[in-house]
Parts: structure tokens; sequence; C-alpha cells
């Protein structure tokens, strides 16, 4: 599943958690105090929290008061006091909203990644616009919060690398016997060797057989553990996986089990039976998991459409002015 379908299960417990840490400065003391003391507010309050990038003032037309607040990872963002936002989603929302609200995903400009926005309006006790207060955060980064696996992510980095070293290795492993498969071709055009003896034909395909499946194997884990972004709470990236292992495993059994099969019945045609029973096994193998993929995908089906009805029901309260808390609960 992806980073946008993420957010919008997700959307009223980012929006629970963003909102909540920014709404304890949003109030009309903060835009008449001096911009020294705004900075000094914005600042203390991304420092404690980290899942905040950037924060920033707007006056009621759209225009930004001051520069950006940034977290130590933004230092190059700190600019933008002046700016004209009146045409960026998140003010035409916060001015037709009584509450916070968060956009949709987006690609900031700031860290080029996917964030997203919580503005806040604030009135006057006569009910004036005095402002907006806009707080911005990055997807990934919030979502692990939200889902307590911030502690995981920072120790990805060293999972990769650990995938790729060995992976390497593999493929070193996969380089060799490709190199002995094709020093034992070398056995079919020797002089002494009678056009009936096969078995450099066989060594050289066991060989490039096993070269090619560890290969697979390393181009596997390369792919999934390290190139690729992984939900490791989500079923169908195990299940995703675990069918590329195994379909893996599967077509080079397969391969050894024809060798074997056109050996013996040249050589030993008493010991066929052996690989027959291989060839079942790798069937067996596969039936096994057609029937896991199926049910596994079945059950994950099952899980969405519930998640889309939760969705559904919650929908119309997401942009109400309502407290959070008064929102349905999750499955």
């Amino acid at each position: 599943m992806n980073r946008f379908e993420q957010f919008h299960e997700s959307q009223r417990e980012l929006r629970m958690l963003l909102a909540g840490a920014v709404e304890s400065i949003a109030s009309p003391q903060l835009f008449h105090q001096s911009p020294a003391e705004q900075r000094h507010t914005l600042a203390h309050l991304i420092h404690r929290h980290s899942f905040l990038d950037l924060l920033y003032l707007l006056d009621a037309k759209g225009i930004q008061r001051g520069d950006n607040v940034a977290c130590r990872r933004l230092r190059a963002a700190r600019s933008g006091d002046g700016i004209d936002r009146s045409h960026r989603p998140y003010y035409r929302l916060a001015l037709s909203a009584s509450g916070s609200i968060i956009t949709e995903p987006y690609l900031s400009l700031a860290t080029n990644r996917l964030c997203i926005t919580v503005a806040i309006p604030v009135y006057d006790g006569s009910g004036g616009l005095l402002g907006i207060l806009v707080g911005d955060s990055e997807l990934d980064r919030a979502l692990s919060l939200l889902q307590e696996d911030d502690t995981r992510r920072s120790f990805e980095p060293f999972f990769k690398a650990f995938y790729a070293l060995f992976s390497c290795g593999l493929l070193l492993v996969s380089a060799s016997l490709g190199l002995h498969g094709f020093v034992a071709l070398r056995g079919l055009w020797h002089w002494q060797n009678p056009l009936s003896d096969f078995t450099a034909p066989f060594q050289a395909t066991i060989l490039f057989t096993l070269a090619l499946a560890v290969f697979d194997l390393a181009k596997t884990i390369v792919e999934e553990e390290v190139l690729l972004r992984k939900d490791v709470r989500r079923h169908s990236t195990t299940r995703r996986t675990l069918t590329r292992f195994v379909a893996a495993i599967a077509i080079a059994v397969s391969i050894e089990g024809l060798m074997l099969v056109f050996k013996f019945a040249l050589d030993h045609p008493q010991e066929l039976w052996l690989a027959v029973l291989l060839l079942l096994a790798t069937a067996t193998l596969l039936a096994a998991l057609g029937v896991y993929v199926y049910l596994g995908a079945r059950a994950e089906g099952i899980l969405l459409e519930q998640r889309r009805q939760n969705l559904a029901a919650a929908a119309p309260l997401l942009n109400s002015p309502e407290k959070d808390t008064e929102l349905p609960p999750d499955p």
C-alpha cells in the first residue's frame, strides 16, 4: 500500500496529531506579539515536536508574516517573509473552515518530499480573521510517529546496508557458479569425448541453473529490502516477498528435476522415480503457494473493504467543526 492510501486511512489521526500540537499556540495573542516573540514561540513549538518541519504565519490576505521557522534538518528553508500564499490550497481551505484543516499530500519545495500541511485560522473576539497559523510535516515522518514506527525507521539504513552486503556475496557466488559452468562446457569439444557422453552438458546445465537461481535470489533481496519502500505492517508486503522467494526456488527446483529426468532416463532408468518425486514436490509447493496467495489476497480485500466503509462513514465528520474526539473510533 502506498503512502497516499496510508494517508487516507490515517487522515483523522494525522489531523489530531498535527492540529493537537499546533493548536497549543494558535491564539489571538500570537498575532499581537512582536516578530521576535512570534519566532521564539514558533521555535519553541517546533523544538518540542520532531515531526514538524516548518511553522509560519499568514495574515488575513494570505501574506506571510516573518520568515519560516524550520527544524534543524531544513536550515536552507528559513526565508519566506512577505510571500503571497493566498493561492495555496491550505489558505483557501482555512478561510472556509471554522477549525483546523490538513491538506492532501503534496511535494514540498523545501524538502522535495511528500508533506502535509495543517492550517489553523485564528479569529479575534468579534469573529474577524487575524491570520492563519501554518505547519508543514513530512508525510513519512508523521506516519511513522503515528504508527509508533519511528524507532524501526531509524534502524532502516543499517538493515538496508546488511541486505546490500550479503546480496553482493550472493552475486559473487552466482558469478562463480556461472564461470564453472562455462568451464564445464569445454568438455563438449574435447576430441576424446564420445557423443554419447552427456556429463559435460548436464554438469553445465546444473551449474547455470544454480547460478540463475542464486542471482534471482540476490535480485529479489535487493529489490524487496534495499530499493523498495516496504510497509512491514501490511500482510500484502509479506505475501509479495514470500511469493517471489518461493517462486524463485520453485523455478530452480523444476529445472533441476527436468535435468534429472533426462539424466536418469539415459543412464539410470531404475532411479527415474526420484526425479518424478522432485517434480511432484515442486508441483505441491506451487499449489500450496497458490492457496496461500489466494487466501491472503482475499483476507486483504476484506480488510480494505472494511477500512473503506469506515472512512466513508467518517468522511462527513472529518471537516466538521466538532472535536475530533467525537468521531467514531477506527476498527
